[in-house]
């Protein structure tokens, strides 16, 4: 063992009597408080990358956070969620923690940096909330305070100690006095509202709260030092203390011939650095040594740090790789030959350009963190540690070189020839780092990430979602679910940042899901996926050719009849997330339950935004030219955005062309609402809109009946959103609720309860209204085709699901794509007695297939790709039904002679009488009822004797039932005549209900 500077006294009597007196000044052991948080990373404006809640330790010893957790709650609330649990560390006094919440949205907003734990979940509302620092890990029961440690309520929270904390801002945190150290137990009165301090974590500089407090002694060594075999290596040690002087450094463990620690040097006063070399000769054998070197100050304290010396041998690409899970050699430093195959991020992949010829172990490898002069195909010698690899979400592991400490250039190497591979393929792990051809054409599945990532997710074929053709839990629907597993792979674009320029984006500025491309080559990769999770990638070495294998088509033509629509407008809001509205007006909010606020809306943040969306939903209503429309994600603000939305369709197409069906009593509780419009020259309103207020139904449904205005077919359209996938991480899921992983997503149970309340309930209440069964239900249901809801729904209720009946037999039918598998969340469901009137029904496929990135915002990619015309105006296809509705009446004028005759004028009384004589011509019989109308009556003579009006003509409905072959009929009518003049009209017989 070497040592140096033996004499190390200890503290001094003096010493410890201060450190004592300062323990019990300052506050009591264990005062953990909440520092400083900032709430609107995700707000117009908002200067900082994420939310954030600091911590700070101001009392005079350690504290674990071991079993304690952060909490949120809203302003209003009483239940506690977003918990996040600390991790088991300890906190010095006067030390900071840092956890970084939610990602912002705004465009070079300043980084927070590294927290000391990330939870993305934890979402503050902007105007006000409550968060608390818990002494349980799991979630608190509403008012619960036996578990609180420390409690802030901001802004408008209706809770806090003491009164509340002001809100923070777009630039503003709000921050606890005294740097941490003031604690009232008054929120108002320990913060302020102030610029962004730090923020401050665990590796910030520490902040004493009531006297002197012992500095550490703060080493700096490396984890591991690497090394070739054959070759020497020395590195550096440094130790400082801020309140001794570093005197004595030595090797407490792992000493071996060929490891020595030399040149020490002590520090030269008080918070001075101290430095030793840490020797490594050629003499020492391939292997990995763990060595502990222990630095001390004239105090008596001492402080240890763990090096490993790893001395690497050189072994084949393929040995490193092995044919298991992991590398054989994973944790040993190592060196390597390969040829470069390519150049990507901060490192290179390389390629045995023989392989051992085994197929279970790979040929390539990627060296991670190491930048080479060498071209790509030269043949390089590189040394470091092998190390697995697992990005956030994977499930599995890529092998790598890392901690390169040498790259030695060998010139031109042998041509390494791409692998053939043909998906589906489910040993894509036997090729990770290979330079590869995909043999077979690939088609886009996904989509979402092009602009952000440059991704896009490729497979042998289009993917249908299991449970959009199969039951849920089926058998068939897993192994389907298996099947898509083995067939994919994730085009990336050679960068590991957000894209300057979008890659892979034809002329027309879309690549469309669906599209193909053929003769892929590339390197494997493995990594983060920006729909998260993680998975391979092919990281181009030669620039794709994309083939439009699917084409944008203009809205379905279906067969004449109504035409029923159903579009998602995808939070088509008047009032924008930064408080201005459609009118210009500013300080606007939007309303869930009893609050409003601008931090409520969804959808444009900003006028330029809006319309941008406004322009895209237009020429996509317009396009459609449904005769009746279900809307959904409009603003639930009464009519005022749909009657907005009305107005212009109409400046766009022609005035009057639509009407807003008026709102029902009940609009649910969710800051969007389901809607319907129509075109009055086709259908008009038969009663009042009504809707389901009960408590399952959030969003409330909405239902009218119609009649249409060519031949008096009544139908009721029901209009549906049920509740999201998505959002049941946190408090309220219960059984049958929460993500089991099959496919339903979250809340299945719920929207299965509210189509069980469609059908036990609503969907009777609009038939006993309507007096007429033709009852079709659309809209976004949020459950694939043989989903819990839609099974009900077909099932025990027996609708008929006419996507399924007239797109299957052709296509898959497909509205809404997510994570790279098609379905439709969108439905057209008909009760027994309408499907036999349905003529057809389409989607259109103007949206799903459209990468997110061309949509109406702003600075969400660095290009903006946005062309204003129908395409992703939402993220949800539309879909269109016809219907060739049973009339109820039509005119068989043409089958009778109808001769006038008999008038008379009564001058005293000013009537005219007259007699009607109707012979049936046909050879069938009229039946009825049946009515006469009296088209054309001049100004000042009414029929008295008239049954009703229809179409602004008065009608007379006829005794007789029917009309016989060849039999008469004769019946008078009298009329008031008070200019006493002649006149004539023109008969029409009308056969039916009005």
């Amino acid at each position: 063992m070497t040592t140096f500077a033996s004499f190390m006294p200890r503290r001094t009597l003096l010493a410890t009597l201060i450190a004592g007196f300062a323990a019990t000044a300052s506050a009591a052991p264990g005062d953990v408080v909440i520092s400083q948080l900032y709430a609107h990373s995700n707000n117009a404006g908002g200067q900082w990358s994420h939310d954030f809640v600091e911590l700070f330790n101001r009392s005079s010893s350690p504290v674990s956070l071991d079993g304690m957790s952060l909490q949120y709650q809203s302003a209003t609330g009483t239940a506690w969620g977003s918990v996040t649990r600390l991790p088991a560390v300890e906190l010095k006094p006067g030390q900071y923690f840092l956890m970084v919440g939610r990602t912002g949205t705004q465009a070079n907003a300043m980084p927070v940096g590294t927290g000391d734990v990330t939870s993305t979940s934890f979402d503050m509302a902007a105007g006000g909330g409550k968060v608390a620092l818990s002494g349980s890990a799991t979630q608190m029961p509403a008012g619960d305070g036996t578990n609180l440690i420390d409690l802030v309520g901001f802004g408008t929270a209706n809770r806090a100690e003491g009164a509340p904390a002001p809100a923070p801002s777009t630039v503003n945190s709000i921050q606890r006095a005294a740097l941490g150290c003031q604690d009232t137990d008054n929120n108002r009165d320990d913060f302020a509202a102030a610029p962004v301090t730090g923020p401050r974590s665990m590796a910030s500089a520490i902040q004493a709260c009531g006297g002197p407090v012992v500095q550490p002694i703060v080493l700096t060594c490396p984890a591991a030092v690497q090394v070739a075999q054959g070759s020497s290596s020395s590195t550096v040690l440094s130790a400082i203390d801020g309140d001794s002087i570093v005197n004595s450094a030595s090797i407490i463990a792992g000493a071996r011939p060929g490891i020595s620690l030399l040149d020490f040097a002590a520090a030269g006063a008080v918070g001075g650095r101290a430095e030793a070399r840490l020797v490594i000769a050629d003499t020492l054998a391939a292997g990995s040594y763990p060595v502990q070197i222990q630095f001390g100050n004239a105090a008596g304290d001492a402080e240890t740090c763990a090096v490993n010396v790893n001395v690497a041998g050189e072994l084949r690409i393929p040995a490193i790789q092995g044919s298991g899970a992991s590398s054989p050699y994973v944790g040993t430093v190592q060196s390597t030959q390969g040829v470069i195959t390519a150049k990507i991020g901060s490192g290179f992949f390389i390629q045995d350009a023989a392989g051992d010829g085994d197929p279970s172990t790979s040929d390539g490898l990627y060296v991670f963190g190491a930048q080479t002069d060498a071209p790509i195909g030269e043949l390089v010698r590189v040394t470091g540690t092998i190390i697995e690899y697992r990005p956030t979400g994977a499930n599995r592991t890529y092998t790598e070189f890392s901690n390169v400490t040498g790259v030695q250039r060998l010139g031109a190497g042998p041509a390494v020839t791409p692998t053939n591979i043909v998906l589906p393929n489910a040993d894509l792990a036997s090729v990770e780092g290979m330079l590869v051809r995909f043999a077979s054409p690939l088609t886009v599945n996904g989509n979402r990430n092009v602009g952000d990532r440059g991704e896009l997710i490729l497979a042998n074929g289009r993917r249908e979602n299991p449970t959009n053709r199969f039951p849920l839990g089926s058998p068939e629907a897993l192994a389907l679910y298996q099947e898509h597993q083995a067939n994919q792979i994730v085009l990336d674009d050679g960068i590991f940042i957000a894209p300057t320029v979008i890659p892979y984006l034809a002329d027309d500025g879309t690549v469309r899901v669906g599209d193909t491309v053929t003769d892929l080559t590339g390197v494997i990769d493995y990594g983060a996926l920006g729909g998260g999770g993680a998975g391979f990638k092919l990281q181009p070495t030669v620039a794709p050719t994309f083939v439009r294998t699917n084409e944008r088509t203009p809205a379905p033509i279906v067969p004449a009849g109504i035409k029923v629509g159903s579009a998602n407008v995808l939070n088509f809001f008047t009032t924008f997330t930064d408080g201005r509205d459609a009118w210009g007006r500013t300080g606007q909010g939007c309303t869930i339950g009893n609050s409003t606020s601008a931090g409520n809306c969804r959808g444009a943040d900003n006028t330029a935004e809006f319309i941008r969306q406004r322009d895209k939903i237009v020429k996509s209503l317009a396009a459609l030219d449904a005769d009746v429309v279900g809307l959904m994600e409009i603003q639930n603000n009464r009519d005022i955005a749909v009657g907005y939305l009305v107005e212009q369709l109409n400046a766009a197409t022609a005035p009057g062309k639509y009407a807003v069906v008026p709102q029902p009593v009940a609009l649910g509780t969710d800051a969007i609402r389901v809607a319907m419009i129509y075109k009055p020259s086709v259908v008009s309103l038969v009663g009042s809109a009504l809707s389901d207020g009960n408590a399952i139904n959030n969003r409330a449904p909405m239902a009218q009946t119609f009649m249409a205005s060519n031949g008096g077919g009544k139908f009721s359209v029901v209009v549906n959103h049920l509740k999201s996938k998505g959002g049941c991480s946190g408090a309220g899921a219960g059984a049958g609720d929460t993500d089991p992983g099959n496919g339903a997503g979250c809340w299945d149970r719920t929207r299965t309860q509210q189509a069980q309340r469609l059908t036990s309930y609503f969907i009777p209440q609009v038939i006993a209204a309507a007096g007429d069964p033709d009852v079709l239900v659309i809209g976004d249901l949020n459950a694939y085709a043989f989903e819990s809801p839609i099974n009900h729904l077909t099932g025990v209720a027996g609708m008929v699901n006419l996507l399924e009946r007239f797109v299957r037999p052709n296509a898959m039918p497909y509205s809404y794509v997510f994570d790279g598998l098609s379905g439709y969340l969108d439905h057209a469901l008909a009760s027994s007695s309408l499907a036999a009137q349905v003529v057809g029904a389409a989607e259109w496929h103007s949206n799903a297939d459209e990468p997110e990135t061309i949509d109406y915002n702003l600075n969400d990619t660095v290009q903006d790709p946005y062309r204003n015309n129908a395409y992703r105006a939402s993220d949800h296809d539309p879909l269109v039904v016809s219907l060739n509705l049973t009339p109820a009446f039509s005119d068989v004028t043409a089958s009778v002679n109808v001769v006038l005759g008999g008038f008379s004028i009564n001058r005293a009384t000013g009537k005219t009488s007259g007699n009607v004589t109707i012979t049936n011509k046909s050879a069938q019989t009229l039946t009825g009822p049946l009515h006469l109308v009296l088209q054309g009556l001049p100004d000042g003579v009414t029929l008295d004797n008239a049954t009703g009006t229809r179409g602004g003509s008065p009608y007379l409905t006829l005794p007789q039932s029917s009309i016989a072959p060849g039999a008469t009929i004769t019946f008078g009518t009298t009329f008031t005549n008070g200019a006493k003049r002649n006149f004539i009209y023109t008969p029409q017989l009308i056969s039916g209900a009005f």
